[in-house]
């Protein structure tokens, strides 16, 4: 077997990449978010029933959140990605006053709806291409009448359109509906794309194609050749044909090699049951079901999957819920309920002293006339996915692999009594081992009895016995 080259990049214990599964019965477990601050809108340009999406992005030290709603596109901002404000832009005039927080599109005619209002979904993302001009540095994919409409900006405030996206999708009919993914990836020097898509279904007969994620890649947004490579269905470790968009999907700035996505799962049950009747939200919900209750609008439903990859096709999609829409309230359980926004970034932590978090962001209040919320997030560091154990003890085995660095720094929690022990060897039976190793860190080295980096640079395996304990991550340097 090949020796994999891990260098000193921070691997992620969410998949098999790194795992020996014949000599590993520590298991992988799912871990969830918990819900932290709201964030109100109060102001009238910011109300209305166009809120269902969120994008979020960091450009330097300035976080700025952008949401559809009566006005336009509003954008909030923040130094920190925990408190946020809305400043006056003075760029957009909403019923005779520019003092609100609208982001201005240029060609809009002041005399008709402004381009936003057009919008079914916005994605600003940093545009990290080597030679991208400073006045297009920001850049958003907006879907517009069934195109990829791409916008640039030099400050996220101000934008003018560049052009359409030329891919092409599945779809017979609506392509590209709600939110859609591009960003540049410099490790492989290409633009990527995901997108909103259909694949049909198994019976011929049925009307209802199968909501779906395509993705595509191209060096250039507008090539010579007039259009990006035809887009493809990503690919799945799990057979479940479950319908999925808002993908969300964008390179773990922790570990960049990785991208990481978080599908909305769209759940719809063809009749009315009595559980409808007991659910929360009981007569709005009749009324979008509408005559014979058997409106999608009032039966279906949403949840947020937790999926990774490492080329960008194929996926590992965990099948249990990341996000559930949780404890019932008279406005949530609904379609649309916890749709992750585009952006996931690290904050300082709730408690002071303990590692900082990784932060995101989710709107709330879909179908109902009051001012949208969005809440807050968090999950620790690395922390989607552990391998587990419990009592008595359980053991992890990696596959050969090389690595740079003079030290072993890992992600773990345990119990007061719980525990890891590191044995590090090579091909020549060569070994140190490390004592108990214990706590709750994002970045805790462990001690051995030799010298690590004299097994740097050449074929090693890493097993570890562990007990009431999680391994998020690992990383040498």
């Amino acid at each position: 077997m090949e020796p994999i080259r891990i260098g000193s990049k921070r691997e992620p214990m969410w998949d098999d990449f790194l795992i020996d599964r014949e000599h590993t019965d520590a298991t992988l477990r799912l871990h969830h978010p918990v819900q932290r601050d709201g964030i109100s809108f109060p102001e009238p340009w910011a109300a209305g029933v166009n809120n269902a999406y969120l994008s979020v992005l960091r450009d330097g030290g300035t976080y700025l959140m952008y949401m559809n709603c009566r006005g336009g596109l509003v954008c909030s901002v923040s130094t920190d990605g925990i408190h946020w404000e809305r400043p006056d832009l003075g760029l957009v005039e909403y019923e005779g006053s520019t003092h609100n927080a609208l982001v201005s599109f240029a060609g809009d005619d002041p005399d008709s709806p402004p381009a936003a209002m057009r919008f079914d979904g916005f994605r600003a993302f940093i545009d990290l291409h080597p030679d991208c001009p400073p006045e297009e540095r920001i850049k958003a994919v907006a879907n517009v009448d069934c195109r990829l409409q791409v916008y640039g900006s030099p400050d996220g405030l101000r934008f003018r359109p560049l052009g359409v996206l030329p891919i092409r999708a599945e779809c017979p009919g609506t392509p590209f509906d709600s939110v859609n993914t591009l960003f540049y990836d410099p490790r492989i020097g290409k633009y990527r794309a995901y997108v909103r898509d259909y694949f049909a279904p198994s019976n011929p007969d049925d009307p209802i194609w199968i909501r779906a994620i395509s993705t595509t890649e191209s060096e250039e947004l507008f090539p010579a050749s007039g259009e990006w490579p035809k887009a493809r269905f990503l690919r799945y470790d799990t057979p479940n044909a479950w319908q999925m968009y808002l993908n969300a999907v964008q390179p773990y700035e922790r570990a960049d090699h990785i991208l990481v996505g978080f599908p909305s799962r769209y759940v719809l049950r063809n009749e009315w049951t009595d559980n409808y009747d007991e659910l929360c939200g009981r007569e709005a919900r009749l009324e979008r079901a509408g005559e014979g209750r058997a409106h999608r609008l009032g039966l279906s439903l949403s949840d947020t999957l937790f999926m990774l990859s490492r080329d960008g096709l194929h996926f590992t999609r965990y099948p249990d819920a990341f996000l559930r829409p949780g404890p019932e309230h008279p406005k949530n359980w609904v379609y649309g309920s916890v749709y992750f926004s585009h952006g996931l970034f690290e904050t300082a932590p709730t408690h002071p002293g303990c590692d900082r978090e990784l932060s995101f962001y989710c709107i709330e209040n879909r179908f109902f006339p009051d001012p949208p919320e969005v809440w807050r997030y968090t999950i620790r560091l690395d922390g989607f996915v552990s391998r587990s154990a419990v009592y008595p003890e359980s053991t992890l085995a990696t596959k050969p692999f090389i690595f740079e660095g003079r030290d072993l720094f890992i992600n773990i929690s345990t119990s007061a009594w719980g525990h890891l022990r590191f044995r590090l060897s090579d091909t020549d039976g060569h070994s140190i081992s490390s004592s108990e190793t214990f706590g709750d860190s994002a970045d805790r080295r462990v001690r051995f009895d030799g010298d690590v980096g004299s097994f740097a640079g050449r074929p090693v395996t890493l097993t570890v016995n562990m007990a009431d304990a999680d391994l998020y991550a690992l990383m040498f340097r």
